[in-house]
């Protein structure tokens, strides 16, 4: 069915009632409860789970923390081929996510650290601090030694694992602050988030295409340095003392940093028994099988993906995020409103997603933060319909704004945020990598995928934005409510329902009036009939 009013309401009434009434922490008063919980585990043989990884769904949890953000630079050296993108460099491109995102886990899951998530070449990780007086040098200690324990497995299991064939170099984005801890996933889809303007900006201190290690100017301040726009690299040439103090082994972790104790040749000489034994696949060979999937998008199942059976097919990725709310998430922890911002942000993405997988037959990837990152395609047994992709995906962004502005009259407090909206097209492979099991992770990435959460950052506070690609695609009544670069302020769904159905009744195809392609079982959902 398309998006209707009546409907969206309905759900989100449905959620604002159904959202948890946030039990709200302090992380020195849920760490012996997470130790109580950590022992029951144990005695009836569970592995160990890393705090604020699995909260229950009505738990948050305030912190004080490191937020480490490790990109892959030279990415695209990967995922193109003389400029373009084709089936082998993208089970390259994989292959280096693959190796990149298991060599991560590797050495976290050694540390003091624990993963957040990955999102194309970006891993996020935190290192929490256990006292109470904020951020101590011995816990961002903790976070340098992950950083230089990372590289140094990933060197070794490149030359051991992929015969040198997949050098990666690095942006490294390093911040400290209070955040909230919670999660929003589900057995097998764990989304641990904590949110708030460190993560935020170590984030944004790992955008960029110059290797290196930045840190913030809170992490300068705890070292003792007053001067903005130094790098890690910067300190190291004009102090040694300091960098030394930085990057030492410290056994003070109320977590205990292990992976001092053990070598990255030994953790990479696990891992290629475990390739040996046939339990993983090998990185010196092609590895990542495609596949079409026939929209719509929505009954993607995940967990049937994996490198020998991954998605590759034209698609449309769209990043919706929500502008304002790090600095809403921020003030809540200090005025005391954490509990209404996370009911607020838990109905909201609920809604968001929905709006995705029901109203427009599209699949969540993942939420990072305050951010939904979606794949939408129309098409046939024969191929996508690039056309009408991108016209439901222009019909999806609408609905993404016309929900949230109902979600505005629900739910208080909601005035200040804004809603910006990033969609390209193209070719774009989907899987699971990483550890197996429960650790693997979802991802689509492909140029499409980047340019789509570059069209959204581009967006600032409010509006959709399309990539090039995308508007080559889009159909010419589209050009009425898009300017020359792609934007277009905030619109809702039935200002592109009526454009697109104006569209649909004067044109002698039938494309655009076509009904959403139904799974089994569905029934027709034409997306342009206005509501």
């Amino acid at each position: 069915m398309p998006w209707d009013q009546t409907t969206a309401l309905k759900r989100i009434r449905k959620h604002a009632d159904e959202a948890p009434d946030f039990e709200v922490q302090r992380f020195e008063d849920y760490w012996p409860i997470y130790e109580a919980q950590e022992e029951f585990r144990a005695s009836h043989d569970k592995a160990r789970t890393p705090p604020l990884f699995q909260l229950p769904k009505g738990k948050a949890v305030v912190v004080d923390t490191v937020q480490v953000y490790i990109t892959i630079t030279n990415y695209d050296e990967y995922r193109l081929e003389e400029g373009s993108e084709t089936e082998a460099s993208h089970d390259r491109a994989m292959r280096l996510l693959h190796l990149y995102y298991s060599a991560a886990d590797r050495v976290i899951e050694q540390s003091a650290a624990q993963r957040v998530d990955f999102h194309n070449g970006r891993v996020h990780a935190v290192v929490i601090e256990t006292g109470n007086e904020g951020v101590t040098q011995t816990t961002l200690a903790e976070a340098i030694a992950l950083i230089d324990d990372f590289k140094n497995v990933l060197r070794s299991a490149n030359q051991a694992l992929a015969n040198s064939t997949l050098n990666a170099e690095f942006r490294v984005g390093i911040d400290i602050g209070t955040c909230v801890a919670i999660n929003n996933g589900s057995a097998g889809e764990q989304e641990p988030m904590f949110l708030g303007s460190a993560a935020n900006h170590a984030a944004k201190l790992a955008a960029g295409g110059t290797p290196g290690v930045y840190v913030s100017d809170r992490v300068r301040r705890l070292l003792g340095y007053e001067n903005a726009g130094i790098s890690l690299e910067t300190l190291e040439l004009s102090d040694k003392e300091i960098t030394e103090s930085i990057v030492r082994r410290t056994k003070d972790s109320s977590f205990g940093s292990k992976t001092h104790e053990t070598s990255s040749d030994l953790i990479v000489r696990d891992w290629h028994n475990e390739i040996k034994r046939g339990e993983l696949p090998d990185f010196t060979t092609p590895t990542f099988k495609f596949f079409y999937k026939e929209p719509p998008l929505s009954s993607i199942d995940y967990s049937e993906l994996q490198p020998s059976h991954s998605i590759r097919m034209s698609l449309v990725s769209l990043f919706a995020d929500l502008s304002g709310y790090t600095d809403y998430i921020d003030k809540a922890v200090q005025s005391g409103g954490i509990r209404a911002a996370v009911r607020a942000l838990f109905v909201i993405r609920q809604e968001f997603q929905n709006v995705v997988e029901k109203d427009f037959g599209g699949r969540k990837v993942r939420f990072i933060g305050d951010c939904i990152h979606a794949v939408l395609a129309e098409g046939t047994k024969a191929g996508t319909e690039d056309r009408n992709s991108v016209s439901t995906a222009t019909l999806c962004a609408g609905g993404l704004h016309s929900s949230f502005a109902l979600c505005k009259t629900v739910l208080e407090g909601l005035d200040a945020l804004g809603l910006a909206i990033g969609m390209e097209l193209g070719t774009t492979p989907i899987s699971r990598i990483g550890i197996r099991g429960d650790r693997s992770v979802r991802i689509a990435s492909s140029v499409a995928t980047t340019l789509s959460e570059k069209m959204q950052q581009e967006c600032e506070e409010n509006g959709i934005k399309l990539g090039p690609k995308a508007r080559l695609a889009a159909p010419a009544a589209l050009e009425d409510l898009f300017n020359g670069a792609g934007y277009s302020p905030v619109r809702n769904y039935r200002d592109f329902a009526v454009c697109l159905s104006a569209t649909a009744l004067s044109s002698s195809s039938p494309l655009y009036a076509r009904a959403h392609t139904p799974s089994t079982g569905d029934q027709p959902r034409a997306h342009l009939i206005v509501q």
